[in-house]
């Protein structure tokens, strides 16, 4: 439920400040391309879509998601970067849209990631970096209570 209110405040976001215009303008896409025309698959994973969104402050996010294809748990490290009208990298992040967790067999996940006040941004660009199993250690019944 949680998940599927997030992806719905995420998809009205960029819908109130975008509109389905694709200019690098404060408020708008940030450059020409956002979404994926084919899915990016790799280690598992497939990155369904992700669109880069300037706000009027300058900052930038990049938001989207990300579906587990294989056929085990696993988490996902992802890599967002912002170009500039020459090509030149201005931004680099990497990050874990599930966090500590393991995303399921079929599960989508979806991500949003601030790179903050940025300038001359014309291009955004994902990368699926690999992926990860992680030991879940916070699931309560796994947890012995002390004395």
């Amino acid at each position: 439920m949680l998940r599927t209110l997030t992806i719905a405040f995420l998809a009205g976001l960029s819908i109130s400040v975008l509109g389905c215009a694709s200019s690098s303008q404060a408020k708008k896409a940030v450059g020409p391309q956002g979404r994926t025309g084919t899915s990016l698959q790799q280690d598992g994973f497939a990155l369904l879509y992700f669109r880069a969104i300037q706000d009027g402050f300058g900052g930038v996010s990049v938001i989207g998601e990300v579906r587990n294809v294989g056929s085990v748990a696993r988490g996902v490290e992802l890599q967002a970067t912002l170009r500039d009208a020459d090509g030149r990298v201005v931004a680099v992040g990497h990050f874990c849209p599930a966090s500590y967790k393991n995303i399921a067999p079929g599960e989508t996940w979806p991500f949003s990631y601030s790179f903050g006040k940025q300038e001359g941004i014309v291009k955004a660009e994902m990368r699926i970096v690999g992926a990860f199993r992680t030991l879940d250690v916070l699931d309560a019944p796994a947890v012995t209570p002390l004395p």
